[in-house]
């Protein structure tokens, strides 16, 4: 196609124009796929002109390049723009070889021609509309990033000005997608930095920044509440319904917190339910305490997840700026302080405003719970071991382990001291797990020094109880200390069975088909402890010393200790008689019919050197007698 001189002039006018709107478009700081699309309908409109064909079209490659994705079509007979088309490596192996091989692919029949044959059978050629084309690898940064095609309607032979127009077009194109591919390279680097993914909230990064730049624009007497909020167990609720289903709940309540509260607030996911709020506010703190309240509240409709429904609590701590903090950091750390102060007094659902003293309380419980991790790690911990007797003969049974903590400076610490502490701190669950360990290896020790069918009870907080982890952490002990699962029998308490009623009769249902017993301590002594005989396959209960105590002085006592041990023969359970200390008791308690007792009588808790001893001195064929049981 030959052209005259006032057309080449033209042609090079218009190319240039063609380069100032781009760049012009390219350096928009603004520039994304969604303001590009009227700036690539505007190019091919452009393109068409300087090419003088019929249609125009943009198109990228995805990331392997296996197929084009259509930026823009332009038909210049109908005047109309698509995209979104797209044409795969498979269907057409020939033309994505020739596109990836040749810098300029001109072809003047595209019918014949083998990169071209078979892309005329393809749909967006318009049931053979299209005659000749030329093609231009876009050239990017990564590599060949996609190819601008010019294509006409008659035959056409491509000259040399041609395939340079071409390839300058496809250059320009390559500095546009290069720009907005950098972009877009930025934006993402700064989401990473500055957004918490899952959820879409900022992360504390972007918190403090933008929460930072509110309180210095604050007006003298302007305040705000920072509230630290968490998902009350979501760790036992995530073993339940699974990440995928926990990681839901945390996008249900980001996008309700968003809702519930809009600009100015800002709000912000720390990391997995533990998320944060700044609230400006006007007015007095007591209305703004009781919004926020209401807002918590609002949170604990049900999830529907995967057809089903799930409800959750949160527990929050608040503080106020500038009275309780006056930056962002100490804002955040006192509203954290104050929902950990809360929660010592419960663990769901609670609700708590920081004061200064919660600082030094909660420092004390710092040091005190490095204490306690300390003593578990130098192995500072002692099991002392309580012999439990047959009622009827005063044989040895067995011993329940008593854990002491033997102190480097305040000598030996009884549970009572830390056992509190280390259910709010969550240390129960590894101490519980050394005890089950020591008691288990100390059953074995005892089998090979002749002390047959002994077995050791130990006790399990509720929070170890329904660890998920308790029964293949069982299994695990007595397989490799090769004992067996009736050696070992488990104390809880009445509490338990507030926690979860379900979950508890599943446990105990679990643990007694895997060959455990599962014994009642103190019972008798709260209001639930027939709900266990109701609906728990216990196997023993251990009747409250303070039941015991009464016996031979007390005509109540003496009425509650039969009525129990009658109830148990019933229902087929063991009974132990708990606090012995006279042979007086051990006669009333054997004219009752109990199964077993303990007690200062025969023994007080000892280190297992001691009980060693006894084995030694007193042990025969297999069988241990106490001195006391003689007298």
């Amino acid at each position: 196609m030959n052209r005259s001189q006032e057309e080449l002039n033209m042609i090079l006018e218009e190319l240039q124009k063609k380069q100032e709107f781009i760049f012009t478009q390219a350096k928009q700081s603004d520039l994304s796929r969604q303001s590009i699309v009227p700036v690539l309908e505007e190019l091919c409109i452009r393109i068409s002109k300087i090419m003088a064909c019929d249609r125009v079209s943009i198109w990228l490659f995805n990331e392997n390049r296996t197929s084009l994705t259509a930026q823009n079509i332009f038909n210049r007979t109908r005047s109309s723009h698509t995209s979104g088309e797209v044409i795969n490596a498979e269907e057409l192996p020939s033309y994505f070889e020739a596109v990836q091989q040749d810098r300029i692919l001109a072809i003047s029949d595209v019918s014949t021609d083998l990169a071209t044959k078979e892309l005329t059978q393809h749909p967006s050629y318009n049931d053979g509309e299209v005659k000749s084309l030329i093609d231009a690898s876009i050239i990017l940064s990564k590599g060949i990033g996609g190819v601008v095609c010019c294509e006409s309607t008659r035959l056409r032979n491509w000259g040399y000005l041609d395939r340079v127009l071409a390839a300058s077009i496809a250059d320009m194109l390559s500095y546009i997608f290069d720009r907005l591919e950098r972009i877009e390279v930025e934006e993402h680097v700064n989401k990473l930095a500055y957004t918490d993914l899952l959820t879409g909230l900022d992360n504390q990064y972007s918190f403090t920044e933008k929460v930072m730049k509110q309180v210095q624009a604050f007006e003298e007497g302007r305040r705000g509440v920072f509230v630290y909020l968490v998902m009350d167990q979501y760790t036992d609720m995530q073993g339940v319904i699974g990440p995928d289903g926990a990681d839901e709940m945390l996008k249900i309540t980001a996008n309700r917190l968003k809702s519930f509260l809009p600009y100015p607030a800002q709000i912000a996911r720390l990391a997995f339910d533990h998320f944060v709020i700044f609230s400006p506010y006007e007015g007095e703190l007591e209305c703004e305490l009781v919004r926020i309240e209401r807002i918590i509240n609002r949170l604990k409709r049900p999830m529907h997840l995967s057809g089903q429904e799930v409800y959750t609590t949160f527990s929050y701590g608040a503080s106020i700026y500038p009275e309780h903090a006056t930056n962002v950091k100490y804002g955040i750390q006192a509203a954290y302080m104050a929902l950990q102060s809360g929660k010592e007094a419960s663990i769901r659902k609670s609700g708590n405003l920081y004061n200064p003293d919660m600082h030094t309380y909660l420092k004390e419980t710092m040091l005190s719970e490095m204490n306690l991790r300390r003593g578990l790690d130098l192995n500072e911990f002692k099991l002392h071991y309580q012999p439990q007797v047959i009622c009827r003969t005063g044989e040895v049974s067995g011993f329940e382990a008593l854990i002491r903590w033997q102190h480097p400076e305040r000598g030996l610490i009884f549970p009572g001291e830390f056992i509190e502490l280390a259910e709010s701190t969550g240390l129960i669950t590894p101490i519980g797990e050394w005890v089950i360990k020591q008691a288990v290896n100390q059953i074995r020790d005892w089998k090979e020094q002749g002390l047959k069918n002994a077995t050791v009870s130990v006790n399990l907080s509720p929070r170890h109880f329904l660890h998920h982890n308790l029964p293949s952490y069982l299994d695990q002990c007595v397989k490799e200390a090769n004992v067996k699962p009736k050696s070992i029998t488990l104390e809880i308490t009445e509490n338990v069975a507030m926690e979860d009623t379900d979950a508890v009769a599943s446990r105990i249902h679990l643990l007694k088909e895997m060959g455990y017993s599962v014994s009642i301590d103190d019972f008798g002594k709260g209001y639930s402890a027939f709900i266990y005989l109701q609906h728990f396959p216990i196997q023993q209960i251990k009747i409250d010393r303070q039941f015991i105590n009464g016996l031979g002085n007390d005509p109540k006592s003496s009425g509650i200790v039969q009525t129990i041990i009658h109830l148990a023969e019933m229902l087929g359970l063991q009974t132990i008689g708990e606090g012995v200390e006279t042979k007086q008791q051990w006669e009333i308690l054997k004219e009752f019919g109990c199964s077993e007792l303990q007690g200062f009588y025969f023994s007080r808790p000892v280190p297992v050197d001691e009980i060693n001893e006894m084995i030694h001195k007193y042990g025969r064929g297999g069988k241990l007698l106490l001195p006391s049981a003689f007298q």
